[in-house]
């Protein structure tokens, strides 16, 4: 046992391999919450209103703040005052999510009207006070990774979750409402501010630069329109679902759109930690495609596991109300056939910012088209299967884009051989489970 943690933490000084840690480490906390949730008694429509209060406030801030995020990594390299930057950046952040609370306090029945067909949504100002003080809480581990501090970022991936959790199962054990969860994770919000006061080192604060903040802003607006075009595949689809559906299929539909466990983390982290490297004049290496195989190994066999089991887990964990969610969640499980495929950490590398708009520009058209005209078809499995559709266009885009214009083939991103047939084992296992299961 003690060879297997020194083997692993070995493993974690590598400061990639932390940072994916870290993104394992809170998509699960997010999983286990949702259970906790559902096991503490909490009815399916307090279940559905707590998902769309988290929906509107990601709906809301995830573009811009994920946008910064990524700018944020590809800009560090090329700044000299690197704390200035650090600071400049924090303000921004704070301020935008400042902005984006007040908007919900000033505005709340348009905020409805825009997400449901109810006047007023519940809980809504406080959901307004998580985003605010949540919105620079991704520079957390953002610093820690341009930093390259690996042991801060892998104590960072424990402790984080432990108290989250914490909060949340004596919130389950002792009041289980929506309101408490959300003042729960406003508490957990509170202490991991005071934390990266400490990370960015804030005892030294630099006086925001008017330079830097243009520089870096002109820089990031074509990662925020990206983003913002990647969460509305996400809006997309929740709008549809909060629009034509009551509260309760919400949560149905929300616990199980959910890709694999781990797939969006570990290759979003991938794509986003080999940015530097490809910087640093190594475009032909094929570290990228190595990683990108290994991953595929470990997490294909486990997708196809997941897809014929998933009925029985949802009905084991959840309950046999959430069997539907199984189904919606095999659907997704499919988006790993794209997901793997990680063409625009070379544009972002070689700051190709436009092609990565437009192909996200389609690729949005695409899932608000096919969304609405098979969710008539197939009810709320329409809308599943026409984002998982849907993400393949920008792939698809971005790797001819990469083979005219920078000379980088197909197969740098994977080995082609096994990933067709995992593609294929995957789609026969789920047009078993909808035939047989």
């Amino acid at each position: 046992m003690a060879n297997l943690v020194r083997k692993i933490n070995s493993k974690l000084d590598d400061v990639v391999n932390a940072y994916q840690f870290y993104q394992i480490t809170r998509y699960l906390t997010s999983v286990i919450i949702s259970v906790i949730m559902v096991r503490s008694g909490l009815s399916k429509d307090g279940l559905g209103s707590y998902e769309l209060l988290i929906f509107i406030t990601s709906s809301l801030s995830y573009f811009w703040s994920t946008g910064i995020k990524n700018a944020m990594i590809s800009f560090y390299p090329t700044v000299d005052d690197k704390l200035r930057f650090i600071h400049t950046v924090l303000v921004l952040l704070v301020l935008l999510g400042i902005s984006t609370g007040i908007i919900i306090f000033l505005f709340p029945q348009f905020i409805s009207y825009l997400f449901t067909e109810d006047e007023s949504i519940h809980h809504l100002g406080v959901a307004a006070v998580y985003l605010a003080l949540a919105s620079p809480l991704m520079m957390i581990e953002n610093v820690l990774l341009i930093r390259r501090n690996s042991s801060e970022l892998k104590y960072y991936a424990l402790w984080n979750p432990a108290l989250t959790l914490l909060i949340v199962i004596t919130i389950a054990f002792l009041n289980p409402s929506v309101k408490a969860f959300l003042l729960g994770i406003i508490i957990v919000s509170v202490v991991k501010l005071i934390y990266l006061t400490y990370i960015v080192e804030l005892h030294k604060f630099k006086t925001w630069n008017n330079e830097i903040a243009r520089t870096f802003l002109l820089f990031s607006i074509p990662l925020i329109l990206n983003m913002a075009l990647g969460s509305a595949m996400d809006f997309v689809d929740g709008w549809f679902v909060s629009k034509y559906f009551d509260s309760g299929t919400f949560a149905i539909f929300r616990y199980g759109s959910r890709e694999l466990p781990l797939s969006a983390v570990l290759y979003s982290s991938l794509s986003a930690a080999m940015i530097p490297l490809l910087m640093n004049g190594r475009i032909k290496s094929d570290e990228l495609k190595i990683r990108a195989t290994l991953l595929m190994h470990y997490l294909f066999p486990v997708s196809i596991v997941l897809i014929l089991a998933s009925p029985y887990i949802f009905s084991v964990i959840y309950s046999p109300e959430f069997r539907t969610s199984a189904f919606i969640f095999n659907i997704y499980l499919l988006i790993l056939t794209s997901r793997v495929l990680i063409p625009q950490a070379y544009n972002l590398a070689l700051h190709q910012h436009k092609i990565i708009i437009w192909s996200g520009i389609a690729e949005l058209i695409c899932n608000i088209i096919l969304s609405y005209w098979w969710m008539q078809r197939w009810g709320i499995y329409g809308l599943a299967f026409a984002t998982m559709f849907s993400y393949f266009i920008q792939k698809i885009i971005l790797i001819l884009f990469n083979k005219r214009k920078n000379d980088i083939p197909f197969s740098a991103y994977i080995n082609l051989k096994y990933y067709f047939a995992y593609c294929i084992v995957s789609i026969l296992a789920v047009c078993f489970t909808f035939k047989f299961l």
